[in-house]
């Protein structure tokens, strides 16, 4: 402690003081000096307070944006859960979906962009959204340290939501070129450097490294800490990400293209390619809104929403592609039960269509159906409740998305049902039914 210092004398028993009042406590005081330490003013005497420009109280303002903060990351958190939830739920209930390796970065994305809102969630609980003036320098210090760790997490999680959108995009890739496999391989490679060089540079930014995120542990320490410069630190990392993002979501066009697949489902991928550019356009606007004022609890929400609606609609996007079939068979469900009428439980012009009227199967005929030995030749029509990726080698089941196949057949019922001919129908066929 310094010889200026020894004339201050702390009480233990008091509560923190207010930022902008002389320390309470000693642990005040350690405090006050970690924050002095960082303004680069590291000779002022800690006894007489951290008054920041901002820490001066300004009469009759008791403004706060605090309960619109907890609650707009409470229903991210539940946006996040629910929609990843979905996502798992329906692997697991379809055996025709397969478990890949993207669901498993999935799930790490999830998990980081969880942890991330948890921690938001607790700095706006203890003052984020308030004045600073308003709070105590340990509740000052929590926030520091929650803030200082979230932007490692925030730089982890992007990468692992880019890893998982781009192992699916490497799975178009399989039915193109070899050259378009590389490029995903070679984009994988980058995010992994992304992510250690991430935690590296953040970790070993000062020396110790703990001073960078406790104010209370720099202010322990007899000699400060020494530590890099940030800002070019926070320029790399966020100008590489918004890069990246913007490479990651335009290669998804090209490869579409080639892609044996069926038109709609092909459309949806495009609308969910756009819905991703949102992302990207949430990080550039972090990387643009990235200053505060000296009254940080107050002016860090405008950047907090960029960062927030970032993580979000990016761990929302990369599970649209496998949502994507259920929503689809949803909205297909509706409008087959929009299109039933009211007179004999018949079914209208709408959906699957008026099957009695058109020369097919009637419900009457199905009763003793089998399965009919030659079908009427021709190549077969892969509908929209395919939502997958068709094989030209083997009909097989490709992005984890179940595929059922429609016939169109016509058949003639002979005199006795032991000579009766069958067709076989698929899911599709039978919920139009």
């Amino acid at each position: 402690m310094s010889s200026n210092a020894t004339a201050w004398v702390p009480n233990n028993n008091a509560s923190s003081a207010y930022v902008g009042d002389p320390p309470n406590t000693q642990r005040d005081w350690y405090i006050v000096r970690g924050l002095l330490r960082v303004a680069g003013m590291g000779d002022v005497d800690p006894a007489e307070g951290y008054t920041p420009a901002a820490a001066v109280k300004t009469p009759g303002d008791y403004s706060t944006k605090r309960p619109g903060v907890i609650v707009g990351l409470v229903i991210v958190l539940v946006t996040i859960l629910g929609v990843t939830g979905a996502r798992l739920t329906l692997r697991a209930s379809v055996s025709q979906m397969r478990f890949g390796v993207d669901d498993w970065a999935t799930i790490a994305a999830a998990g980081m962009a969880l942890t991330y809102t948890t921690c938001q969630l607790i700095m706006a609980i203890l003052g984020g959204g308030d004045h600073i003036w308003e709070h105590t320098y340990e509740q000052y210090n929590t926030f520091n340290y929650y803030g200082e760790i979230d932007k490692l997490i925030f730089y982890v999680t992007v990468a692992l939501i880019k890893t998982s959108l781009t192992l699916f995009i490497r799975r178009l890739a399989d039915r193109t070129s070899a050259k378009w496999r590389w490029f995903c391989d070679f984009f994988l490679f980058t995010l992994g450097v992304y992510i250690v060089g991430a935690i590296f540079w953040y970790c070993f930014t000062c020396s110790p490294p703990q001073s960078q995120w406790d104010k209370l542990y720099s202010g322990q320490m007899e000699t400060p800490a020494v530590c890099l410069d940030t800002t070019m630190q926070s320029q790399v990392l966020n100008i590489t990400h918004v890069l990246q993002g913007v490479i990651l979501l335009s290669s998804p066009l090209i490869i579409l293209w080639k892609v044996r697949m069926d038109v709609k489902k092909k459309l949806r991928l495009f609308f969910i390619w756009a819905v991703g550019l949102l992302a990207v356009l949430f990080g550039l606007m972090r990387m643009l809104k990235a200053d505060f004022t000296s009254d940080i609890t107050w002016s860090y929400t405008t950047l907090l929403v960029w960062t927030t609606l970032d993580v979000s609609v990016g761990t929302v996007v990369i599970s649209l592609p496998v949502l994507d079939a259920w929503l689809a068979d949803g909205a297909r469900k509706a409008m087959t039960k929009m299109g039933r009428t009211t007179k004999g439980g018949g079914i209208g012009n709408s959906g699957y269509g008026n099957l009695e009227r058109s020369g097919y199967a009637t419900s009457k005929s199905l009763r003793t159906i089998g399965r009919q030995n030659t079908l009427q030749s021709g190549s077969r029509h892969y509908p929209d409740s395919a939502d997958g990726i068709i094989d030209n080698k083997e009909d097989q089941v490709e992005l984890g998305i179940m595929r059922t196949d429609e016939y169109s057949v016509r058949f003639t019922t002979a005199e006795t049902a032991s000579t009766k001919q069958g067709v076989v129908i698929s899911s599709a066929d039978a919920r139009g039914l």
